[in-house]
């Protein structure tokens, strides 16, 4: 059975101007529980694969999806078709307010870069 999905949108946090615009956005799928929280036992439940992409001015779209792991969550971008298995990802790290508008969370690239992102948006998902 499908989970009832939500997007989620990304912007830089804490970043001015020209910077936050040149980081883009992200955005992904994913099902949260009645307190706001990504939803884990939906996400094992959901045979399908939860999308996501990054937006960046002047750059082609990157596509991928969001996938849970003993780790927690995480959203893995694709640059080559099949490419699925062995993708970097990049963590979703202090997600303890939950995923609504205002809330700010941490990516940690895959180098180890972290940086923060704000909520900006919560919709019902058509994926």
């Amino acid at each position: 059975m499908a989970a009832r999905l939500v997007m989620v949108t990304l912007a830089r946090a804490f970043d001015a101007g020209e910077r936050a615009e040149e980081a883009g956005q992200i955005e992904f799928a994913i099902a949260l529980d009645p307190q706001g929280h990504p939803d884990v036992q939906a996400w094992i439940d959901d045979p399908a694969p939860w999308p996501a992409r990054r937006l960046t001015p002047g750059a082609a779209e990157q596509t991928g999806d969001v996938a849970h792991d003993e780790e927690g969550w995480q959203l893995r971008f694709f640059t080559d078709a099949g490419q699925e298995r062995d993708v970097p990802v990049h963590r979703i790290c202090h997600i303890e307010g939950g995923l609504r508008p205002g809330e700010v969370l941490t990516l940690r690239a895959p180098d180890g870069e972290e940086a923060a992102w704000r909520v900006v948006e919560v919709r019902p998902s058509s994926a």
